[in-house]
């Protein structure tokens, strides 16, 4: 499991690396590059999130179901919790920034799914 966590992240980083890139050009091209700035902040949550999630898989896999279910349902709580938080304060800063914000959250989050699916997928082919 921890080379398959290594591989998706380092992959992850790489294709972020390369969307960024290009975002950044786009949005100096139309002079909001500001808007950088959120995408950054959505790119954080959605680490965040991801590491989390993947944190209380890697724990719950020692555990009964019952255990893993309670232990997974209070994960996607204080996910959930934290998901709220960020975008509250970016709906403050301006519909722009909360756009930003959800659109880096989104590219992370089903980059990593789109991964991890991947990865598991090909592994039993």
């Amino acid at each position: 499991m921890r080379e398959v966590i290594s591989t998706n992240v380092l992959r992850m980083l790489r294709i972020l690396g390369v969307l960024t890139a290009i975002m950044a050009v786009y949005l100096l091209v139309y002079g909001q590059i500001i808007l950088l700035c959120g995408v950054a902040a959505g790119y954080i949550m959605g680490i965040a999130w991801y590491g989390i999630m993947l944190g209380r898989l890697w724990r719950s896999a020692d555990m009964t179901a019952a255990q893993a279910k309670s232990t997974m349902a209070m994960g996607l709580i204080l996910r959930l919790l934290l998901l709220g938080a960020v975008f509250a304060v970016a709906i403050h800063m301006g519909m722009d920034q909360f756009v930003a914000v959800v659109t880096g959250f989104a590219i992370v989050y089903l980059l990593g799914m789109v991964l991890l699916i991947q990865t598991n997928y090909s592994r039993y082919l």
